[in-house]
């Protein structure tokens, strides 16, 4: 891909995570204040974070606050941030200037935790992004995506379907996976995002209202297991990113049409 997704003019990005996945770091908490605090001035919002269990007491049941190790440090317009828990750390965002910023902002924070945390072992890296697919009055997303994503064997007899599809697919050590739904009204996030503690972003405010107009969501992450685990090395990582990035900018290309390419690009 010749320029980054975020680059475009009218890019249809809505969301973006990269997670760098490792054995469990049971004594986190003990390294948490000082990577807090180097972290601070480049995400000066920081909150920690909560999960519910569901207990049984007699015969009601009840969802238990309980504090689980993970912690959030966020940009001061709270559109990107730091997610530090026990299995690794994730960088997520709502605002995406370009993938060079992007996995700059990773690269820093992979080597923060190399320096505090002694003995970090990975199992696992992610990367994914959510695109949101608004097509202008009288078009359809077929416009812009390629229809094979959602094929339509005509059963519908209420005009346009509802749909999903999704396709894996297998690149050497990597596993690449396209999410597509198509439907009406207001695209939102998959439901394992949909607890999003970022501001949303522009596209998501500037989503439809209208019930009837038909959208839809492409969903693309590349995964790459590490089996055996390896022991963390932000160089590697970095390699390994930049590779996931070329598979992931590859598959969006090769979903969208000329015409999304047309209206889409641009750069700003």
């Amino acid at each position: 891909m010749n320029e980054p997704l975020g680059a475009w003019s009218n890019a249809p990005l809505a969301y973006v995570l990269a997670e760098v996945r490792t054995e469990l770091l049971a004594d986190i908490k003990n390294y948490q204040p000082k990577l807090g605090g180097r972290l601070r001035d480049e995400y000066p919002i920081q909150r920690q974070m909560q999960s519910a269990k569901l207990v049984a007491t007699g015969n009601q049941f009840v969802f238990e606050p309980q504090q689980d190790g993970a912690w959030e440090f966020a940009t001061a317009d709270n559109r990107i941030a730091v997610i530090l828990r026990s299995t690794g750390l994730v960088l997520h965002a709502t605002s995406y200037v370009d993938s060079k910023d992007f996995l700059s902002r990773l690269d820093r924070v992979v080597n923060l935790l190399n320096e505090e945390v002694p003995h970090v072992y990975v199992n696992r890296l992610g990367l994914r992004y959510v695109d949101f697919v608004l097509p202008r009055d009288n078009e359809l997303p077929e416009a812009y995506v390629d229809s094979r994503l959602c094929p339509d064997l005509g059963l519908s007899r209420q005009g346009e379907p509802n749909a999903m599809s999704l396709a894996i697919y297998e690149i050497e050590d990597r596993q690449l996976t396209l999410r597509y739904a198509r439907g009406r009204g207001k695209p939102e996030l998959p439901p394992d995002l949909a607890r999003l503690s970022l501001d949303r972003s522009p596209l998501m405010k500037l989503s439809t209202s209208d019930e009837n107009q038909i959208t839809a969501v492409l969903d693309t992450d590349c995964i790459l297991a590490c089996a055996p685990v390896k022991r963390l090395d932000p160089v590697v990582l970095k390699g390994d990113f930049l590779r996931m990035h070329g598979d992931v900018s590859s598959a969006f290309r090769t979903a969208i049409t000329a015409h999304a390419t047309k209206i889409w690009g641009g750069q700003k």
